[in-house]
């Protein structure tokens, strides 16, 4: 299976509509910062998916994490600003732990992480449309879920 990560598109989706179409993916989970643009990835790549709220949608009605579990992984799914996750990734991950995740997906600071700690893999998708971190290139990450877990992260064409 394999699970398109997005996240921080911050109202901008057009410009990477044709590249994310092309991955083929079975799933979107998108990390907040517009739930909105969640839900046109999800419709226009006509896919499943789940949506967690960022900072840039409190009123959106939406949870700000969620646990979810995809065939035999378990996935928690967060923006990332209740973990401070722009000093330390320490609460985040401990959090993970707790619930069993297999998979920690974050968000908010729009530079693309992806890392393995024991186990469990950790990945910030970045942002497709407004990366930070010192690059103009903006990224999205994928997962494949076959008989191992594979991730990368995807630097988006320019348009």
């Amino acid at each position: 299976m394999k699970i398109l990560v997005i996240a921080d598109t911050h109202n901008v989706t057009a410009s990477i509509m044709g590249q994310i179409k092309k991955e083929n993916a079975d799933m979107v989970l998108f990390l907040g910062d517009y739930v909105q643009d969640g839900e046109i990835i999800k419709s226009k790549l006509e896919i499943p998916g789940h949506i967690v709220a960022g900072n840039g949608d409190l009123a959106s009605g939406y949870k700000k994490e969620a646990l979810v579990r995809v065939r035999d992984k378990k996935i928690l799914l967060s923006h990332g600003h209740n973990y401070n996750v722009k000093n330390s990734l320490q609460r985040l991950y401990y959090h993970g732990l707790e619930n069993k995740a297999d998979i920690i997906l974050f968000a908010h600071t729009h530079i693309p992480y992806l890392k393995w700690e024991g186990e469990v893999l950790i990945m910030n998708p970045g942002s497709p449309t407004f990366p930070r971190g010192g690059s103009n290139i903006g990224t999205y990450g994928i997962i494949n879920l076959g008989q191992e877990v594979k991730a990368e992260i995807v630097k988006c064409h320019k348009t």
